[in-house]
């Protein structure tokens, strides 16, 4: 069995999102399979060759911005790493991930060991 390495909870949820591949001058539009704090997997209809570590830019649900770092691509979709995002959107971020998520005390207990907060 494969040992879990991710340090963030991921949430099922399905958000239209906006992809922009600033170097080929291409957008795109999908939906998220899972979402966390740190990050996000995008389901698209037509998957672009793309570059693990190539930059592009995301847009949630047309009111959430992000910088983002590709990770890794399939034929399902594109797995991306937040990288950047302003507080003003991550206000709103946290908002929509604590307000669709099973179990909101246990994503406000990461936030607070993401901050350092001890328990």
């Amino acid at each position: 069995m494969r040992k879990e390495r991710r340090k963030h909870l991921r949430l099922s949820l399905n958000f239209k999102v906006k992809l922009e591949l600033p170097r080929r001058e291409l957008v795109l539009e999908g939906h998220t399979l899972n979402l966390s704090f740190a990050s996000a997997f995008i389901q698209l209809d037509h998957i672009p060759p793309v570059l693990p570590n190539e930059y592009i830019s995301l847009t949630l649900m047309g009111q959430v911005e992000f910088t983002c770092r590709v990770i890794h691509s399939n034929i399902d979709g594109i797995g991306c790493q937040f990288d950047y995002i302003q507080i003003k959107y991550y206000e709103l971020f946290k908002k929509m991930m604590l307000s669709n998520a099973p179990d909101p005390e246990r994503l406000v207990k990461e936030i607070g060991r993401r901050a350092g907060i001890k328990e």
